[in-house]
């Protein structure tokens, strides 16, 4: 698989080695996360297999967020799980069987593992008990005894802000030992070819400062991490990866403030990650959410790749109808993003609130009922419009794209004013639509071949060029 770079600057996008225009379209995969577990009957995660990932790219999908945790990786102050590593690995591995990019992921909510209320405490009128969650190991999680009881949203309990306040402020050193863990990781993988970056910290949460918390504090933190992410590269003998790196969770909750202020870091092989839940987890507009992750990427002159989004209405008529303006959203805008999540666990805090009575029904693309936990295949309201027509690589820049799952209509337009790597076209055509007449402007060398079913598109292209299906 060819490697990828981020570019900088007005005409900032993901690029291949050959300089190809790459949209990373793909799924969150949490299987391998450490989640607090409510109800020992059911596990918070159901296993990993080399199957989830040959099913992922039959969808369509070209990538994965794969999760992964810190309480994982560092058990203990100083440790480094190999054997936790070696699954990472192995998973990798199984994605580049299926030529899926992976997307190493420092997963996080509400700071941890260890903020979830004891049973044996009642939380005051107002307030509700908290799940333990992921992410820092409970040697990293310092509360000041404060309440682990929540006002509200699971980042408003005490506990919580004040786990958020010490990593802020280093206190004994805990992010250190996080900044050396991703050090070590990508010391790890640092020739890993279909790793195709680093995203990290998931939805970064705030302490007692907020402002301070999300902009100046979380960019000395990036840029710390990515410190580290280099050196620990060149040890490797590997290259420099793609750094995805997220506003804080107040801005995927909002869809604004706050976030670093540019120049965080010198490094420019960077993608801006928010998380666009616009008309879902948040109350801004999908126009509007589009338009706040572009103003910040213009600021910082960099591209933008949806780490998470997605819907989970009651009424999925409603659901059909707001994925497809998400979904004309992101190709209006050339964007890439990863679905949230592939399969989620009876078990998972997401789903199994305090007290260990599980949802009906996890909230993943392959649901499950609960609490038996049987598997149902993807609902076609979603997978249709996940695993639409879509261009994979495209030489120089893509000018225009639109494209529907539901009737298989596709028009990419673009524009290569290079001489090397003409020949890089790739388009993804679901198998439902591989019957469908394509007609190109400027594309020559046109040929079809066969992946798990589906149709590859590849060509040549001219300088100015123009393709439809359907």
């Amino acid at each position: 698989m060819s490697r990828l770079h981020a570019t900088h600057g007005p005409q900032a996008a993901i690029r291949d080695q050959h300089g190809a225009q790459v949209l990373l379209r793909g799924v969150n995969v949490n299987q391998l996360g450490e989640y607090f577990q409510a109800d020992p009957s059911l596990p918070p995660t159901v296993p990993l297999t080399k199957d989830d990932f040959h099913d992922i790219a039959k969808l369509g999908f070209n990538s994965v967020r794969l999760i992964v945790s810190w309480s994982r990786l560092e058990p203990t102050p100083g440790a480094y799980n190999t054997a936790y590593v070696g699954q990472v690995r192995q998973a990798v591995r199984w994605a580049a069987a299926y030529d899926l990019y992976v997307v190493l992921d420092m997963h996080q909510d509400a700071y941890g593992v260890a903020v979830d209320t004891p049973q044996n405490v009642t939380c005051p009128d107002g307030t509700t008990p908290n799940n333990g969650w992921d992410g820092a190991p409970a040697w990293a999680t310092i509360t000041d005894g404060a309440s682990t009881c929540r006002p509200g949203e699971r980042e408003l309990a005490p506990a919580v802000t004040h786990a958020w306040q010490h990593f802020w402020d280093n206190t004994d050193g805990i992010q250190t030992h996080l900044v050396d863990t991703w050090g070590r990781l990508a010391h790890d993988f640092a020739k890993a070819r279909n790793v195709a970056g680093f995203d990290l910290l998931n939805e970064p949460g705030f302490g007692l400062d907020a402002s301070a918390n999300g902009t100046t504090d979380l960019g000395a933190f990036y840029a710390r991490a990515i410190d580290a992410i280099r050196a620990g590269e060149t040890a490797g003998g590997g290259f420099h990866h793609v750094v995805f790196w997220e506003p804080s969770v107040l801005w995927s909750a909002l869809g604004s403030n706050p976030v670093p202020a540019p120049g965080f870091t010198t490094d420019k092989n960077l993608v801006f990650s928010p998380h666009i839940y616009a008309e879902s987890l948040s109350s801004n507009s999908i126009p509007g959410g589009f338009a706040s992750a572009h103003k910040v990427a213009r600021q910082h002159g960099v591209t933008v790749w949806g780490g998470e989004w997605g819907f989970w209405p009651e009424h999925p008529v409603d659901a059909s109808r707001q994925i497809g303006r998400y979904a004309a959203a992101e190709d209006a805008a050339r964007y890439g993003g990863a679905w949230w999540d592939w399969k989620q666990a009876c078990g998972d805090p997401h789903v199994n609130q305090p007290g260990g009575q599980p949802s009906a029904v996890s909230g993943s693309l392959n649901r499950f009922t609960c609490p038996d936990q049987v598997m149902s295949a993807p609902d076609p309201a979603f997978a249709d419009v996940l695993s639409r027509p879509a261009p994979r690589a495209v030489p120089g820049t893509i000018t225009r794209l639109t494209s529907d799952g539901r009737t298989g209509r596709l028009v990419l337009a673009g524009r290569d004013t290079s001489d090397a790597g003409r020949c890089a076209l790739r388009v993804f055509v679901p198998k439902r639509f591989a019957d469908q007449p394509v007609l190109v402007t400027g594309i020559d060398h046109v040929r079809r071949s066969r992946e798990l079913g589906n149709v590859v598109l590849r060509g040549c292209v001219a300088d100015r060029f123009e393709l439809r299906i359907g």
